[in-house]
């Protein structure tokens, strides 16, 4: 055969020449082997006598006459051609008989080696029998391989759809864009006709006969929605690759020119995550650059939505359902940002595929509401909880309450006290002591606890209690009280202060409210306060506590509307202070008693220290002082005795205390150095100077001033060694010991002969046996008063022993009995 340039045409041995196959056979076989990759030879008694393109292309020669006439196992590796001729020899005599796939070392004219994969086959050549080897190149192969992996990586990777078609319009590849495009899946749709994918007439012929793009309208397969698709075809092989876009670019470019001039901030991001526009507000709220946009990932920008799991951006473009002021922050080198957004899915009746997202900066605004919130729950001062913020942890600890053995406990806790440094070193010095209460107690409130502090100085920790929680609270407590009780650091000076601390704990199943546990906590307080001496460092609220505090309440209104209405129910009796030698009347000590209508006589136990309490003080103290110096100047029998009045310790610290002695003592003309102020021992703090220097202005009016209960209090001897003090009164249980201890009258004797070295007088209280009067003026005291001598009754009472110089006890009673008034008072044992 001749081709058409006059030379003979080499068919293959698998095509022999004495076969009547027509020329147009031969010429498409021919083409066949021609175009094929792999190298191709034909030999005969070891000489090739044909081969292919790609074995030319290999051997690095010009032309197949190059080769044609050589032996074979020129191009066999020495290696390899033992190996080679064992095949061959091995294969058989019969047509068509081939060797299975091998690699092989074939070397070419340039001393090449490469790793061929050799197949031969049994043929016939020019009617005799030949080899036809056929060999791949297996580096080239895998480089293929990984060049087409590269390629369907890079194929996946784009955005476009991507799609090979065979002949017939079979989808044979499917890319992620055209996932994404029609909403079918690769598995899905290979091995399915385009036309019948997309739902649409597709002539891939014609488009690339018109130019080779269009615009058409296709359908998703999993919603069936219409989509306007700009399509690209390109003629492959024995098929066709096709390149798809939605046609929204349009769209997103005439909303740039709208958006571009807002001075809010918007974006457009595609369905990948995309921001597809970006106008310069946003631009400059979201950190980027004009030339980042569009392509620049949504997630690198770090847009934080604190509320919500799913970003509402991605929300919207998964389900079309706008959102609108979503809260979100964003952090940028300027700090932290706080943002409004609102997204809206863009429906171009091609998809919904994008969404436009409007962003308004609330930074200003947030913080602002945050720092109320803040404020609405926190206290300022100390940064801890407030009332608020403490009932509402309470609520979530209490909501938390799931096994029996689960407890809550509040510990209520209030400062001894504390107003005395207020007022002795000023409000800046009692907010630093806040303070460094409020540290404290933090460094040592259990993990999941919760403190907070709900008034002046008073404080409240909530926790959550295992089963052993009465030793947990009794630990929590003492951990309280030795944070508290160091010494404070206040300049040069340093104060100490003590907690009293009340607790109610709440079981599952507590029908009280977090206001109630709280109410009841505080009852607890104020019981732990009036137990002061307790030596347990809290105490547990119990349902009686409740009821005494009711009582409480009671007392106050009425002692509130008594005193409002000229005292009613409230009058003085006056007790007699002696000589310890002959029994003479020095003075009376007014006590304030009172009868009430509906609750009979109300001890002055029980009221005065809830009238110390509360702002009832003054006004009692002022009754008392008011009352006692009229009612004694108009007695005409008192004029050579002295009037003794008590002063409380809260009354130290009321700047009104030294107006109302000056007025009592101008109303009724009475000498002041006849009037004498009593302060208990406790009243007078080692560092309380607003105390100290209230008595020193008391001293200057003239007025005495006398310690009461002395023995009992914490004050120093250097302290009354500096305190203008004229009188000193033992407390009641120095005398009480005298008839039972020898050391209790030396310990006596010795506060006398102490009192005397400084210049005060001493008054021995609570004398009621006549073995006791003859002790405390053996031991030296200048004064007693006692039931021995006298009971607390009207001056008018008062006025026959004042005339006979003596009471009707005392130096001829019997030492062994007490004084009959002791037995008659009802109020015996209680002042």
């Amino acid at each position: 055969m001749d081709d058409d340039d006059g030379r003979d045409i080499v068919a293959p041995a698998a095509m022999p020449m004495t076969s009547p196959t027509s020329s147009s056979v031969a010429e498409r076989y021919r083409l066949l082997l021609e175009l094929s990759p792999d190298s191709i030879a034909v030999h005969q008694a070891g000489e090739i006598v044909y081969v292919n393109s790609a074995a030319v292309r290999f051997a690095r020669v010009d032309s197949p006459e190059a080769l044609i006439g050589r032996p074979i196992s020129d191009f066999v590796h020495p290696d390899s051609l033992p190996r080679m001729l064992e095949r061959i020899t091995g294969m058989g005599d019969e047509a068509g008989a081939s060797t299975v796939p091998e690699e092989m070392l074939m070397t070419n004219f340039s001393g090449e080696t490469r790793t061929m994969e050799v197949t031969s086959v049994r043929t016939v050549w020019n009617d005799a029998p030949a080899y036809q080897v056929i060999m791949r190149d297996v580096a080239a192969q895998k480089a293929a391989e990984i060049a087409l992996r590269h390629q369907a990586a890079l194929v996946d990777h784009v955005s476009d759809a991507v799609i090979s078609l065979d002949s017939e319009l079979r989808i044979r590849s499917w890319n992620e864009g055209a996932r994404r495009l029609y909403g079918v899946t690769p598995a899905a749709a290979v091995g399915l006709p385009f036309p019948v994918v997309v739902d649409a007439d597709v002539d891939p012929q014609s488009i690339v006969a018109t130019g080779g793009s269009m615009d058409a309208v296709h359908h998703r397969g999993d919603s069936g929605r219409p989509i306007l698709v700009h399509l690209s075809v390109t003629a492959l092989g024995d098929g066709y690759l096709l390149v798809g876009a939605a046609t929204r670019r349009p769209l997103i470019e005439r909303l740039g020119t709208i958006v571009t001039s807002l001075h809010q901030a918007v974006v457009v991001v595609e369905e990948d995550g995309r921001i597809a526009l970006a106008n310069p507000a946003a631009l400059t709220i979201l950190g980027l650059t004009a030339a980042q946009v569009p392509g620049a990932a949504l997630d690198s920008v770090h847009l934080d939505f604190p509320d919500d799991a799913t970003s509402p951006i991605v929300s919207c473009l998964r389900t079309g359902r706008p959102v609108v002021d979503r809260l979100a922050s964003l952090t940028t080198d300027a700090g932290r940002r706080w943002l409004s957004c609102s997204v809206r899915a863009i429906d171009d009746d091609v998809d919904v595929q994008a969404a436009l997202v409007s962003i308004v900066d609330i930074t200003d605004r947030h913080e602002r509401t945050s720092q109320l919130a803040w404020e609405a729950n926190h206290d300022f001062l100390t940064g801890l909880l407030n009332r608020g913020g403490v009932l509402r942890r309470l609520a979530v600890q209490l909501d938390a309450l799931s096994e029996p053995d689960d407890r809550v406990a509040v510990f209520y806790l209030d400062l001894d006290n504390f107003k005395l440094v207020n007022d002795s070193l000023g409000h800046a010095a009692g907010d630093e002591v806040l303070q460094e209460i409020a540290r404290r107690l933090d460094g040592i409130t259990p993990a999941g606890s919760s403190i907070g502090r709900i008034g002046g100085d008073e404080f409240v920790i909530v926790s959550p209690l295992s089963s052993d929680y009465a030793d947990t609270i009794e630990r929590q407590s003492r951990r309280v009280h030795d944070a508290v009780s160091g010494p404070i650091s206040l300049g040069s000076r340093s104060e100490r202060l003590t907690i009293s601390i009340g607790v109610v704990v709440a079981a599952l199943g507590d029908s009280r409210s977090p206001t109630d546990l709280l109410r009841d906590a505080d009852i607890a307080l104020y019981q732990a306060k009036m137990e002061s001496s307790s030596q347990t460092p809290y105490v547990r609220f119990r349902v009686a506590h409740r009821e005494d505090l009711q009582r409480r309440q009671r007392i106050e209104q009425n002692l509130r509307s008594a005193m409002l209405a000229d005292a009613t129910g409230l009058r003085l009796d006056y007790q007699p202070l002696v000589t310890t030698t002959d029994h003479r009347l020095v003075a009376v000590e007014a006590l304030l008693r009172w009868d009430h209508p509906d609750l009979g006589r109300i001890s002055p136990a029980e009221f005065i220290p809830i009238a110390e309490m509360t702002d009832l003080i003054g006004l009692v103290g002022d009754f008392v002082v008011r009352t006692a110096t009229r009612e004694f100047t108009e007695q005409s029998w008192t004029g050579d005795i002295t009037l003794c009045v008590n002063v409380s310790r809260r009354e130290l610290t009321d700047r009104s205390l030294l107006s109302r002695l000056n007025r009592a003592l101008v109303a009724t003309g009475l000498a002041a150095e006849r009037l004498c102020v009593e302060i208990t021992e406790s009243a007078i703090g080692v560092n309380d100077s607003r105390a100290t220097s209230t008595v020193a202005a008391v001293r200057e009016l003239g007025i005495q001033v006398a310690i009461d209960d002395f023995g009992t209090g914490a004050s120093s001897l250097n302290q009354l060694y500096r305190l203008p003090i004229s009188i000193l009164k033992t407390a009641k249980p120095f005398v009480d010991a005298l008839d039972e201890s020898v050391e209790a009258q030396a310990i006596l004797s010795s506060i006398v002969a102490m009192a005397h070295a400084t210049g005060m007088r001493v008054v021995a209280e609570g004398v009621e046996t006549s073995s006791q009067a003859v002790k405390v003026a053996g031991v030296g005291c200048d004064f007693a008063q006692g039931y021995y001598y006298a009971t607390p009754r009207s001056l008018a009472d008062i006025e026959p022993l004042a005339r006979r110089g003596a009471t009707t006890t005392g130096r001829t009673a019997d030492p062994s009995s007490p004084s009959p008034g002791f037995r008659d008072d009802p109020e015996a044992g209680t002042d």
